[in-house]
């Protein structure tokens, strides 16, 4: 329930961002019409007034869309809780990591048009993922640690899995935390004074969490993905995404 519950308030808290999208639906539906129970969507209203009144979370937008069709679109909550304003449908949201969303949707484009492929090393492209160095000893005196070689290397389809074996920075591990904050890596929100190519390339160079391919690891993956992507188009991560994808 939990995990069912987390991934609704991830779709329902970016959905305010895409509040333009939905003047391209050609209209609105009664539940029934869509085939879905109006007694049933009400579950959905209880479950985010019960968040809202419980101060789990500030406000949610959610919506449903079928075969085209609105069929159920309700703001609950405040956008300002200590001025107790009231959530409107249209208002926008910080959509954080639904960004990995529209990153991966760039790099396979890209695919699409043969500019890589998915099994081919990360260092083809950004050398200082050459040689992959995995963490075997930490200590948390002084965050110093030590390293044994990676039985493989990193790949295109690793960053897009989080199975590169790469951490986060500020959320993830506390090894991790502690190696990337001494490092200057930073966890990619509210670093816009950083030069995305400068700390990829130093992130190249910092050990993995275990072998590449191995296991899922949340992780500072896509931040990778979006200098390939300055790499493969020879455009900014901005404007790639600005002229490819929102325009």
């Amino acid at each position: 329930m939990l995990r069912a519950f987390s991934l609704l308030l991830l779709c329902v808290t970016a959905l305010g961002t895409y509040a333009q999208a939905v003047k391209s639906f050609t209209g609105t539906t009664k539940p029934e019409e869509a085939g879905l129970s109006e007694s049933r969507l009400l579950h959905i209203d209880k479950l985010l007034e019960e968040q809202v009144k419980n101060q789990h979370i500030p406000g949610a937008v959610a919506l449903i869309v079928r075969n085209g069709k609105i069929a159920y679109y309700k703001a609950f909550g405040y956008s300002d809780v200590e001025k107790r304003s009231q959530l409107k449908k249209d208002d926008i949201f910080r959509i954080a990591s639904q960004s990995k969303a529209i990153t991966s949707l760039a790099v396979m484009m890209l695919w699409e048009e043969g500019k890589f492929l998915l099994d081919e090393p990360v260092s083809k492209y950004i050398p200082e993922f050459k040689n992959p160095m995995v963490l075997k000893t930490f200590k948390k005196n002084d965050s110093t640690y030590t390293t044994e070689p990676a039985v493989r290397e990193i790949t295109i389809r690793h960053l897009l899995t989080h199975s590169s074996g790469i951490d986060y920075a500020v959320i993830g591990s506390a090894e991790f935390k502690a190696i990337y904050a001494k490092a200057g890596i930073p966890s990619g929100i509210g670093n816009d004074s950083d030069v995305l190519a400068d700390k990829i390339k130093l992130l190249g160079t910092m050990p993995l969490k275990h072998q590449p391919g191995d296991r899922w690891t949340y992780g500072l993956n896509t931040d990778v993905l979006g200098y390939l992507v300055e790499i493969w188009s020879g455009m900014p991560f901005d404007k790639f995404l600005k002229t490819r994808i929102f325009d």
